[in-house]
């Protein structure tokens, strides 16, 4: 009888490959160019003073008329504070020991997790940079006492993709984001179905929200936030100083949301009608546009079809991305996984800064970034950056809407 290899199986070793091979995407495309603006402030919080109104005592009059009435200029504070995200890891003493060399693992345990966590802080935030009000990654569905929660159907891929194993969630309103469910692990992502899995059932409607557990409120300010038409923002009232918004494009019969107004291509001719607006209500020109990869391909495909090419160029980070030329404004195009479908941020990244006072840091106040769990063989570390977005210029951006996907 010959030998075969499941008769020889017990002599058989397993040829274990060197190195842990990534299956996540770590980039953060934007998130790195905001970081490029950066500031380090110190105190309670960031105060900026906003020139916001012209003297209105001017005018002409006739010979011997009566001058106008003396003006001044009007100025408002913006108050900018700080926000605080966190990393934490945990690894038991026994874990330490057996990862020790290469010859009991593939990575050291240490090494892996303070790697580890600093790309998934990274991850939080640079979902954080391109969120609302609502501080919310989804919207539900209809549940009825399942362990499976229905998504609204307007979710997106690029929200689907926000949600992993393992990932704490809360559930409930926008006014008491805990309401449903609080700190409860996810089981399992349906992205075709929208729908996500928990251990225990839950009961939702469309009036419910889907955050990160204990996030909600506590997130950096985001950019569907920050350049939109409406809404105080950083104590500065539209209603009060109108010229605190961003410029706003949409589709014709154009409502809320981001696809509600008439589908358009996205063109030169769209991004330029967009930039020209902001140049007139600011006096500066937006230096890039941010936007989903699909956006990213219809525009390439109008290119395509015109036989036209611009030159690529180069971002902070190594992004090579292709420009878009708008009348005498070329601006990089930057597709980001994170960015909403069928938009596009017009942005001006010197009016638009990250203030910290911090940078991707572990706590080690005490002298030591491992610190001993308490009656327990296990260390623990913290990662943490105290920062916020904010723009000093409202009116510098543009969101672009009602863009086709590709």
């Amino acid at each position: 009888m010959a030998l075969t290899l499941t008769l020889a199986d017990a002599a058989l070793k397993e040829d274990y490959q060197p190195d842990i091979r990534d299956q996540l995407n770590s980039e953060h495309a934007f998130l790195m160019q905001i970081e490029a603006t950066s500031k380090n402030v110190e105190g309670r919080r960031a105060v900026l003073v906003l020139h916001t109104g012209r003297n209105a005592g001017t005018g002409a009059r006739a010979e011997g008329g009566t001058l106008p009435t003396a003006g001044h200029q009007s100025y408002v504070e913006e108050r900018v504070g700080l926000k605080y995200n966190y990393g934490r890891l945990q690894i038991n003493g026994p874990v330490i020991r057996a990862m020790k060399s290469d010859k009991g693992s593939f990575t050291r345990a240490i090494q892996s997790e303070t790697e580890g966590v600093v790309t998934d802080l990274k991850e939080n935030v640079s979902r954080q940079v391109f969120g609302d009000s609502t501080q919310s990654i989804a919207q539900c569905g209809t549940t009825t006492a399942a362990t499976t929660i229905v998504l609204a159907s307007t979710t997106t891929a690029t929200q689907m993709r926000q949600f992993f194993i393992n990932q704490k969630i809360d559930i409930g309103t926008t006014g008491s984001p805990s309401s449903v469910a609080a700190d409860v692990a996810i089981t399992g992502v349906d992205k075709t179905a929208k729908t996500i899995t928990v251990a225990s059932a839950i009961t939702t409607s469309a009036s419910h929200y889907v955050t990160v557990a204990g996030s909600a409120g506590n997130e950096i300010t985001g950019l569907r936030e920050i350049i939109a038409d409406s809404g105080t923002l950083f104590n500065v009232n539209p209603s009060t100083v109108p010229e605190w918004v961003s410029h706003r494009s949409q589709g014709a019969t154009g409502g809320a949301g981001f696809n509600s107004g008439t589908s358009r291509l996205a063109t030169s001719n769209v991004f330029e009608k967009a930039i020209d607006q902001v140049v007139i209500d600011s006096g500066k020109a937006p230096s890039l546009l941010v936007t989903s990869h699909g956006v990213v391909r219809g525009y390439a495909a109008q290119l395509q079809d015109q036989r036209r090419f611009n030159d690529d160029i180069k971002l902070t980070g190594g992004f090579e991305v292709p420009t878009v030329q708008a009348g005498s404004v070329k601006l990089p195009l930057l597709a980001d996984r994170f960015a909403p479908e069928n938009a596009a941020f017009a942005v001006n990244t010197q009016c638009l800064v990250q203030n910290q006072s911090s940078d991707w840091e572990f706590m080690d106040e005490d002298g030591a970034v491992l610190n001993r769990v308490a009656g327990v063989d296990a260390y623990e570390a913290t990662l943490f950056k105290y920062h916020d977005v904010h723009t000093d210029q409202r009116n510098a951006h543009a969101v672009i809407e009602d863009l086709t996907e590709s």
